[in-house]
């Protein structure tokens, strides 16, 4: 790292709302920083913008420590109406996943009758989408794999895993830096390439070039903002996944769902 650098990462990493993202984001971010601020005080500012344009404004300060406590009263071997309740609990305290709660197991519905049921998933910043496990409707056989940047989430992944007894594991890295070797049948992309554009210019088109050995990817994209005004959004990333599909070559297909712009990108084509 260079010494410039070093102050910036130092700076995020002692930040209470921050210190706990992945290493590669905070230096990652830094860089950004440091090439339009050259000041390492504005520098930092800048950077915990960005952060928090892209992590902030979707999970509470204290959540985390909430999904713990609802975990912990979940008892050893749950019933499918305990294990509901509790996810359902949790899925709401995170923004992006509790808009999705009304119509969870339609939404999965809709993903797999295009996709088929596959036998192992790679959930890409996956956030708290583990929790929505128990409205899948998959064998238990199926192996879940999460890759998230926020080092609690991906805890409270792995806990929620062990305690359900899904194989799988939750790997706390930057989806931007490293994608885990997997033999990942299906890629959830949702509601997350808008928020890597936020960080990367290119972000988008990269992560999808990193999933190429995957056979499909489901991707999705919010139709309202967080204030719930659409903003003609729908049309804009439309176009957005379209152009991207072609550029990595899968043929697309969109999949009809309530709030939220569903596409499943199938085999690259040769």
């Amino acid at each position: 790292m260079s010494p410039l650098r070093d102050v910036v990462v130092a700076g995020l990493a002692g930040s209470s709302k921050y210190r706990d993202l992945a290493p590669e984001t905070l230096a990652r971010t830094a860089d950004w920083a440091l090439e339009r601020h050259p000041r390492p005080a504005d520098a930092l500012k800048a950077a915990k913008r960005k952060l928090h344009q892209a992590f902030g404004a979707y999970l509470d300060p204290g959540a985390l420590a909430a999904v713990g406590r609802i975990l912990d009263g979940l008892g050893p071997d749950p019933d499918r109406e305990a294990l509901e309740a509790t996810a359902t609990r949790i899925l709401a305290l995170h923004r992006s996943a509790a808009e999705r709660l009304p119509i969870l197991k339609e939404f999965y519905e809709a993903i797999f009758e295009a996709a088929g049921r596959p036998a192992s998933i790679l959930d890409v910043a996956a956030g708290l989408n583990a929790f929505a496990l128990p409205f899948m409707g998959l064998p238990g056989e199926t192996r879940y794999t999460s890759v998230e940047v926020d080092r609690g989430l991906a805890a409270a992944t792995e806990r929620f895993l062990q305690l359900t007894g899904r194989p799988g594991e939750a790997i706390w890295a930057d989806a931007l830096i490293r994608i885990p070797e997997t033999d990942a049948e299906l890629a959830l992309v949702l509601k997350t390439l808008p928020c890597l554009e936020q960080q990367e210019d290119g972000a988008a088109l990269a992560l999808l070039q990193r999933l190429c050995a995957i056979p499909q990817i489901a991707v999705s994209y919010p139709v309202r903002s967080l204030g719930g005004r659409e903003k003609g959004m729908t049309a804009t990333y439309r176009a957005q996944i379209a152009d991207l599909a072609a550029r990595v070559g899968r043929p697309q297909r969109e999949i009809m769902v309530e709030h939220e712009l569903v596409v499943l990108l199938g085999p690259a084509e040769m």
